[in-house]
């Protein structure tokens, strides 16, 4: 039989529900692949093993009782980016910069999963402040690569088969990127499109939370659970929707340029894929106003970050590692002009992107410029996430293939705003094309 750590959240709830498997043995499949594997690979910051047994041998009780009715992710363990509260846990944000302190309540979207059934294994690694500063987490992979950033630790532990799913936030290019590097399905939605209540701020125009996944079919299932009350695109559709794309645009310029040979190759074999299914793939130029979003974004996220880290920044800068640092200190001199003027192009672009995206069901691309770079000080490049972030639109990403040295490489779709549920659909339908079956051994 299959370790049941490496089930989809689908299949395990499925098992789950026909009493094929309990959420005893599944939790402890998870802590013992924890226990191989987490001194090479460091994804968890605090963990509580007898809590987490003990919900999911609570999880097997109501299961067995008559008439029960349990949630979709009834016994699932998942990790949590140590940005968000969980109630119990302390939250650290990676720094020893931020006051240590445990959470009483739970944020949002960790309540929304644990009303769910989900079961918090612990909390994952994140770079300090969700920004650049690597830490320990290395990719299951290769331990001698990035697992890429800010949200190292989820990626790594869902990568690695440690947990099923966890929750991370994008700010720049913090969910996507590490899904990419890890060979993780992923989703951040539309800005808003997930309340961010109960974590820790870096830019409150740009940060998102998001989910990483073994597959979009998950995602699809989590989105559907965590998607704000205030989300204009609601829908109600059965779990794992597929629809086949009738246009993608395909993206380049910057994300051919930028990109490495071996990712251009791996985008132009998808894209001959997805055209011998008869999937139109169609290229057009992007709007003048996207040639400004890099510029404008850090703008933006150094403007927001000085005023979100002001106070603490004043008492505990000695404790602020160099580029969260960098970043804040960039902010403290940037204009209210400027700012404004940055503010003005994001409403500007996000209008021109959306228009741009009307007729078709997505833009294509790759999911960050290369597969994880060799090295732990960094955490990758991020100009292939920065744009979705900017302009707070939802992108989902999955794996393709392998490149020569073994590590995965992702491609992303973006859309226009609020329509993440076409966007899995679509998203599901070309994974499935994609076909990309691995995981780290």
């Amino acid at each position: 039989m299959t370790a049941p750590n490496r089930f989809s959240i689908t299949e395990a709830a499925k098992m789950l529900r026909d009493k094929r498997l309990s959420a005893v043995e599944l939790m402890q499949s998870c802590l013992d692949q924890i226990d191989r594997r987490e001194p090479v690979v460091k994804a968890w910051v605090t963990m509580d093993r007898d809590a987490a047994l003990a919900s999911a041998k609570q999880a097997d009780t109501e299961l067995a009782r008559k008439g029960s009715t349990p949630g979709p992710l009834h016994g699932i363990p998942i990790g949590i980016k140590d940005i968000f509260d969980v109630a119990g846990m302390p939250t650290t944000g990676g720094t020893e910069a931020y006051p240590l302190r445990v959470a009483s309540k739970d944020a949002t979207s960790v309540a929304q999963l644990k009303a769910a059934g989900a079961i918090v294994t612990g909390k994952t690694v994140t770079t300090a402040f969700a920004m650049g500063d690597a830490g320990p987490t290395t990719n299951p992979w290769n331990s001698a690569h990035t697992p890429g950033g800010s949200s190292s630790g989820s990626a790594a532990a869902v990568a690695d088969r440690m947990c099923l799913a966890a929750l991370g936030t994008q700010t720049a290019g913090s969910v996507i990127r590490p899904c990419s590097y890890n060979g993780l399905a992923g989703i951040k939605p539309t800005y808003a499109g997930v309340d961010i209540d109960g974590v820790i701020p870096l830019s409150w125009q740009l940060d998102h939370v998001g989910a990483l996944t073994r597959n979009l079919e998950d995602a699809q299932l989590l989105w559907r659970l965590l998607k704000s009350s205030r989300h204009s695109g609601a829908e109600h559709q059965s779990a794992s929707e597929t629809a086949k794309p009738q246009r993608l645009w395909r993206a380049r310029g910057l994300f051919e340029s930028e990109a490495s040979a071996t990712m251009n190759h791996a985008m132009e074999e998808h894209c001959q894929q997805l055209k011998s299914q008869g999937i139109e793939i169609v290229e057009r130029d992007f709007p003048e106003s996207f040639a400004d979003i890099l510029n404008n974004h850090r703008i933006i996220m150094a403007t927001e970050a000085a005023a979100s880290h002001h106070d603490n920044f004043r008492q505990r800068q000695s404790l602020y590692p160099p580029n969260i640092k960098s970043l804040i200190e960039a902010g403290q001199q940037i204009s209210a002009v400027e700012y404004s003027l940055a503010l003005q192009h994001r409403k500007l672009a996000i209008t021109e992107m959306n228009y741009a995206l009307r007729d078709v069901d997505g833009l294509l691309s790759p999911a960050a410029v290369d597969s994880a770079p060799a090295g732990l000080s960094h955490t990758g490049d991020r100009t292939f996430n920065a744009p979705s972030s900017y302009l707070g639109l939802p992108v989902v990403t999955y794996p393709v293939a392998l490149d020569q040295k073994g590590l995965p490489l992702g491609l992303q779709i973006m859309a226009g705003s609020h329509n993440e549920d076409a966007l899995l659909r679509t998203g599901i339908y070309c994974e499935r094309i994609a076909s990309f079956d691995r995981f780290p051994s």
